[in-house]
């Protein structure tokens, strides 16, 4: 035999080998990932110290954070909570855990145009101390009333007024009542 021949032959065997190799290879790598599940991976958890949801056309309607993201000053200090927001981007309700251990929440009334001045309507705040309020402000920012936990661990309802003859305030509770002209 022509000893070309034989360095040919030689040569295609050891091709013939390396592609039965190769082939065995792929077809048990092809079978592996088909029995590999394809779900996507869910985690039980997400990690982030902020989660903004948009609606339809980006605006941001729910903002929670730790510290929620807010401009500086928004707030009386920095708090872990939530934020919704009205189509036009503003507050309508604030939840936060304050650093000195007071929780509070907050309703908005909505923007009426020619009006200034604190739109809360009603706060409800568990102080750092142990006591707790319930808070209503009328149209003019001013406080209306309080159902409140006082220092002496009884609840009262407090009524603020401007009459004729001044400012009233009026606590009525379980114990006593207070009537107040100013």
């Amino acid at each position: 035999m022509d000893p070309t021949m034989d360095a040919r032959l030689a040569r295609l065997e050891k091709r013939v080998r390396y592609l039965t190799i190769a082939l065995a290879s792929s077809v048990a790598l092809l079978l592996w990932l088909g029995s590999v599940e394809w779900t996507p991976q869910v985690s039980d958890v997400l990690r982030a110290r902020a989660l903004i949801l948009t609606d339809s056309i980006g605006r941001e309607r729910v903002v929670i954070g730790a510290p929620v993201p807010e401009p500086r000053g928004a707030r009386i200090a920095s708090s872990t909570g939530m934020i919704i927001r009205d189509t036009g981007g503003v507050e309508r309700f604030g939840l936060g855990l304050f650093p000195n251990g007071m929780m509070a929440m907050g309703f908005d009334a909505p923007e009426i145009p020619g009006t200034r001045g604190n739109r809360e309507r009603i706060n409800i705040v568990a102080g750092p101390n142990g006591l707790a309020n319930i808070r209503f402000l009328n149209r003019q920012s001013a406080v209306a009333g309080y159902l409140a936990l006082s220092d002496d661990d009884n609840l009262y309802l407090q009524m603020n007024a401007v009459s004729p003859r001044g400012a009233v305030w009026r606590q009525i509770g379980a114990v006593n009542d207070t009537i107040v002209v100013r």
